[in-house]
């Protein structure tokens, strides 16, 4: 088959827009629980933002295949994949907070073709394919020239799951005394396109799922920006960071000194 970036690129602006307006839409049902998990929450907006989403691919591609958070659709060989977050910051979501997004790219042959993030309340789009610029609102975005770890905005999470790997803490606070700051915001989508557009210096996961990162890590990489996933840690689970392109290496070292698959910084959303 042939690639034609345009129309996926079109196509996934189109869904994560779809699933993120209707999210919007129903900012008043927020906290209606589909499943109430130990520490986190499954909403009914959730699963409705997730079938928003694949009913716009569907009706353009009825092969194709659908990984999202919220369940998955096999392809035919050799067909593109689209990876869904319907809502990527659920717990913001459901507490008012509007840190949160909606994600929607295209995988063909193992590579991210298009994405798009849409952060509703924000009012930022981001999109970005593999041959073209990474743009916000329709605008060229470009990470920060930050040289140095010491003087960066680092962006991370912390899950309650913490106690299982207490190590996930020393990274933390590593992470704390070597950069200028770390902040938390509870959406790695949304973090990873505030590093790509120079809000934040740099990124850091040690368990992250590829629904949260497909559309943004493409973002980042091509605002010029540099998204990698530093190990498979399981299906669809990585250790993942993104940079401005300038502290990537001092970031991977501090990183290496921690074990593989430590949980804690930022599981599902």
């Amino acid at each position: 088959m042939s690639a034609d970036f345009t129309l996926w690129q079109e196509v996934a602006n189109e869904a994560a827009r779809e699933a993120g307006l209707h999210a919007l839409n129903q900012l008043h049902r927020r906290t209606e629980l589909a499943q109430k998990l130990e520490y986190d929450v499954k909403l009914q907006l959730d699963l409705e933002c997730q079938a928003r989403a694949e009913e716009v691919i569907r009706n353009r591609f009825p092969e194709h295949g659908i990984l999202g958070e919220e369940g998955r659709r096999a392809s035919a060989a050799n067909s593109p994949r689209w990876i869904i977050d319907p809502i990527d910051g659920t717990v913001n979501f459901f507490h008012g907070l509007p840190l949160w997004c909606s994600s929607v790219a295209v995988q063909w042959e193992g590579q991210v073709m298009a994405g798009a993030v849409f952060m509703p309340e924000l009012e930022d789009f981001y999109t970005a394919r593999i041959d073209g610029p990474a743009l916000c609102n329709d605008r060229p975005i470009a990470p920060s020239a930050t040289a140095s770890l010491a003087d960066s905005m680092i962006l991370t999470g912390l899950s309650k799951h913490i106690h299982e790997n207490p190590v996930a803490f020393d990274l933390l606070k590593e992470l704390t005394l070597l950069s200028q700051k770390v902040r938390v915001m509870g959406a790695a989508a949304v973090d990873i396109c505030h590093v790509a557009c120079g809000k934040a210096d740099g990124y850091v996961e040690t368990g992250i799922y590829i629904w949260d990162v497909a559309a943004a890590g493409l973002i980042a990489d091509r605002a010029g920006a540099r998204a990698e996933i530093v190990e498979e840690l399981s299906e669809y689970r990585y250790r993942y960071i993104c940079t401005n392109g300038k502290i990537d290496g001092e970031i991977k070292a501090l990183l290496n000194r921690f074990p593989a698959g430590v949980e804690g910084v930022q599981g599902p959303k």
